[in-house]
């Protein structure tokens, strides 16, 4: 007799039909072409890039999407979003500083976490997909759920539903170029640049094509600057990798700098890879050919110190799990 298979059911809308994101026929998202960030072969380069990007805008942005089989079927990508985060770090807020250290930069980073109220349920915890129970090929092999939205340690998470996101998302991005301008650039219509940064830029450009997402728009269409950088494909990352001979997942590559928050969201994510790129173009010689010779074995004294971040923004996320009980740390990051 021939198993069968247990499909979890849809969650229910809870009165959200009306809040879905309609997917347009024929989406507007302009056609940016997603590049590698630019390739360093010696730290000698490193002043130059980091010159270039002293007035740019860098934001991180990351989706999480429920991907079992039973919803792949009868839900589109959009539709199967759970989680997006954003990061944003502008060098005009951290100009306040006087020394500029890494740390004094990371706080600088401003992270936005929204989980999707259709999917606020799926947990760890609560997802009965079969294949966390048993999978059946590869020897029976079982697959763990990945995503823990509620174990964010860098900004409160707030729960949206799919529309509001979408807009809140669209909103954030119309806002970008025109983020702490002078009343002089202001009176000559100037813009400021921003590079998009993505780990794998695959989903998050499918979500934001069928939302239709709109990328800031320039008064002279000749001098939009906006780029879009897939840091997974930064040559610089893939050498490290090759350099240390290791076969962990690439997004391991940036836990050894020490930016990895031990549950894996979309809020984390953005920060680890926003700080991870700022750290290694900011970083001194001795840690940059470290990393790039064998970041397995990266001294933990050229680790990040996140010593400055709230440990209560932890406790508060937390407590929005639906199976949160009092003193239960699923995912402690301190």
């Amino acid at each position: 007799m021939k198993k069968q298979l247990y499909f979890p059911p849809l969650p229910p809308s809870e009165g959200e039909d009306s809040q879905d994101v309609p997917e347009s026929p024929s989406p507007s998202t302009p056609r940016c072409p997603v590049r590698r960030p630019p390739v360093v072969w010696h730290h000698d380069q490193l002043p130059k890039i980091a010159h270039d990007l002293k007035d740019t805008i860098l934001v991180a942005l990351d989706f999480e999407m429920i991907n079992h089989p039973r919803h792949q079927k009868v839900l589109s990508e959009s539709q199967r979003m759970s989680e997006l985060g954003i990061a944003v770090y502008d060098p005009r807020d951290a100009t306040v500083f006087s020394t500029h250290t890494i740390e004094e930069r990371l706080q600088k980073i401003h992270v936005r976490h929204y989980i999707a109220s259709r999917w606020r349920k799926t947990t760890p915890l609560t997802c009965d997909a079969f294949m966390h129970t048993t999978w059946p090929g590869k020897g029976g092999r079982i697959v763990d759920h990945v995503a823990h939205p509620y174990d964010g340690v860098f900004a409160r998470s707030r729960i949206r539903p799919a529309r509001a996101i979408r807009d809140k998302l669209q909103d954030i991005l119309n806002r970008l170029p025109t983020r702490c301008l002078t009343a002089e650039e202001i009176a000559h219509g100037q813009r400021r640049p921003v590079i998009v940064l993505f780990w794998d830029a695959r989903l998050e450009i499918k979500i934001m094509f069928q939302w239709g997402i709109q990328f800031p728009e320039y008064p002279d269409p000749e001098k939009r600057n906006i780029e879009l950088w897939d840091l997974q494909k930064w040559h610089n990352l893939q050498l490290a990798r090759r350099n240390a001979e290791t076969s962990d997942s690439a997004y391991n590559r940036l836990a050894p700098l020490g930016v990895l928050a031990s549950g894996h969201n979309a809020g984390n994510d953005v920060f680890a890879m926003l700080a991870a790129f700022l750290y290694l173009i900011y970083s001194e010689e001795a840690v940059w050919s470290q990393y790039m010779r064998d970041f397995t074995w990266f001294p933990e004294e050229y680790m990040v110190k996140l010593d400055w971040v709230d440990p209560e923004v932890a406790e508060v996320n937390e407590r929005l799990d639906p199976n949160w009980e009092v003193g239960s740390c699923l995912g402690c990051f301190f």
